[in-house]
């Protein structure tokens, strides 16, 4: 069962983590110009799509903690940098501000979810 899940979740991953890049290489990085901008908004809503996938998975199924809570948090991200309108090149300093938290955790949302679909092989 763990492993079906980690296989399903890799294959909607890695092309997407191709396309958009993860950490640093991430148009959410919050070193990026890119993180008011649209390739955000793009790279936000595939995470989000990625994590939903994940939460399908493993719904009704015991264990999965990690990757159940990193996939939670994952949508809660996407929501407010949306809610924000962080992709729309905001130009309140407030907002900009508000922005950043969402989009570290997205940025770092491929392989955070890869991590948690790792550990539900190991049983946790």
């Amino acid at each position: 069962m763990a492993e079906r899940v980690k296989s399903a979740l890799e294959a909607r991953l890695t092309p997407n983590e191709a396309r958009f890049g993860s950490g640093t290489g991430s148009p959410c990085s919050t070193s990026s110009a890119r993180m008011f901008a649209a390739e955000c908004g793009d790279a936000a809503k595939a995470t989000g799509a990625d994590a939903s996938f994940a939460l399908e998975q493993i719904e009704g199924r015991q264990g999965f903690t990690t990757l159940r809570t990193v996939a939670v948090g994952l949508r809660s991200a996407v929501a407010s940098y949306q809610r924000l309108g962080c992709a729309d090149h905001p130009a309140a300093t407030a907002t900009r501000h508000a922005c950043l938290a969402p989009a570290a955790v997205i940025a770092q949302g491929f392989p955070d979810l890869r991590d948690g679909a790792d550990l539900g092989l190991r049983g946790a």
